[in-house]
C-alpha cells in the first residue's frame, strides 16, 4: 500500500513444458514461464474509486524459481526501465547522434551524474527539474557540495 492505492500480485509458475512443441522450439533456452495477476486498486478519502487488473506473462532461462525470485527480477526489471526512462524521456538522452569518439561514453557519464544529482533534489527527475530552474543558485551549490564530497 502506498501512493493512495493498493496493489497485490498473484503468481503462477510452470514449467516450460506446458507450452506447445513449437513455442519450445523457437525458444528453446526457456525452462519456466510465469504469469503475474496484478489487481491495483485506488483508494480515494478512504474508499476505493476504481480497481485496474493486468496480466504478464514472463518466459525465464531459469528452471526451477521461486515466486519470491520471481518477483524480485520483475521488480527489478522496473527499477531499471525508470532508469532509462529518466534518461530517455526526461532528460533527453536518445536525441544526442554524435557517435564519434568518446561522446556517446561522455553524454552517458554527464546524464548518469545528472539524474544523480536530481535524485537528490526529488524523487521525480521531473520536479526536481522545475526546482533548479526556479532557483539556479540551487543548482550550483549542489554541484559544488558533491565536488567537494568527492574530491575533498
Amino acid at each position: 500500500m502506498g501512493h493512495g492505492r493498493i496493489d497485490q500480485r498473484r503468481i503462477e509458475l510452470l514449467p516450460a513444458e506446458a507450452l506447445s512443441e513449437h513455442m519450445r522450439e523457437q525458444w528453446p533456452t526457456i525452462q519456466s514461464i510465469a504469469r503475474i495477476n496484478r489487481t491495483r486498486a485506488h483508494i480515494r478519502a478512504g474508499q476505493i474509486s476504481k480497481t485496474q487488473t493486468e496480466t504478464a506473462y514472463l518466459i525465464m532461462s531459469l528452471s526451477k524459481p521461486t515466486p519470491q525470485e520471481v518477483l524480485k527480477l520483475n521488480r527489478n526489471h522496473w527499477r531499471i526501465e525508470i532508469m532509462h526512462r529518466d534518461k530517455d524521456v526526461t532528460l533527453g538522452e536518445d536525441r544526442y547522434t554524435n557517435r564519434s569518439d568518446y561522446a556517446p561514453r561522455n553524454i552517458f557519464t554527464l546524464l548518469s551524474a545528472t539524474r544523480t544529482l536530481l535524485k537528490r533534489v526529488s524523487k521525480s527527475p521531473t520536479r526536481a527539474i522545475e526546482i533548479m530552474q526556479d532557483k539556479r543558485e540551487n543548482a550550483i551549490s549542489l554541484i559544488a557540495d558533491e565536488y567537494k564530497n568527492a574530491f575533498l
